[in-house]
């Protein structure tokens, strides 16, 4: 994968012995926001992606008030190849968002950004299974070379949702980013409970009535 080389990187440094209090609070703000991790789900591997993505691209570093992708193009912590500075710039514009998928074509995936409300096409896209139209899904996208590419976390809701997302979504898409990515962070959070609670109707977790809500 693109990036794949860079990424592995950041991971390993802001993940070392020097960050394990930051790694350690960054996990109890994520799963405090989003849910108790459950380490024997079978939803753990996605799960962590999930985090990681968030530890490298969104939560900022408690010394530097810098995520780990803008300390990098700032001041980079470690020896970077002159050739990898704008892979780095590029890895500092990803983008956050809630989409709907359209349609495959080829090894291309066309999807929507929900807060943008704009079209972006994935060429040769090395992610093309596990698309539906009828599920809104969280993720990240890299820019890259007038392209663009997943990062690892994914986060699929169910189709009976979709109009109540949508419609959450517009109160927000106008707003600052902090609200929008406050509204992933409760949609991940009722996507959680929805795999706990499995014979309660969908409905009643993703609501904003309190009577109603799980």
């Amino acid at each position: 994968m693109i990036y794949e080389k860079q990424i592995e990187a950041m991971l390993n440094h802001f993940t070392g012995p020097a960050y394990l209090t930051e790694v350690a609070e960054a996990k109890r703000e994520f799963f405090e926001q989003a849910g108790i991790l459950d380490e024997a789900s079978e939803y753990f591997e996605s799960r962590m992606a999930q985090f990681l993505d968030w530890y490298l691209f969104t939560r900022e570093l408690s010394k530097v008030h810098l995520t780990p992708v803008q300390l990098m193009c700032e001041n980079a912590p470690y020896h970077v190849d002159v050739l990898e500075k704008d892979i780095y710039v590029s890895l500092s514009q990803t983008q956050h968002s809630l989409f709907e998928f359209i349609r495959i074509k080829g090894h291309d995936v066309i999807v929507k950004d929900l807060f943008r409300g704009e079209k972006v096409t994935l060429q040769n896209s090395n992610v093309l299974a596990g698309f539906n139209s009828d599920e809104i899904f969280e993720a990240r996208v890299i820019p890259f070379d007038n392209n663009f590419v997943f990062t690892q976390g994914f986060c699929f809701h169910p189709p009976d949702v979709k109009k109540f997302i949508l419609k959450e979504i517009k109160k927000v898409k106008h707003l600052d980013v902090s609200q929008q990515e406050e509204l992933m962070f409760r949609l991940l959070k009722m996507r959680y409970k929805h795999e706990q609670y499995r014979h309660i109707r969908v409905e009643y977790i993703y609501s904003n009535d309190q009577k109603l809500r799980i």
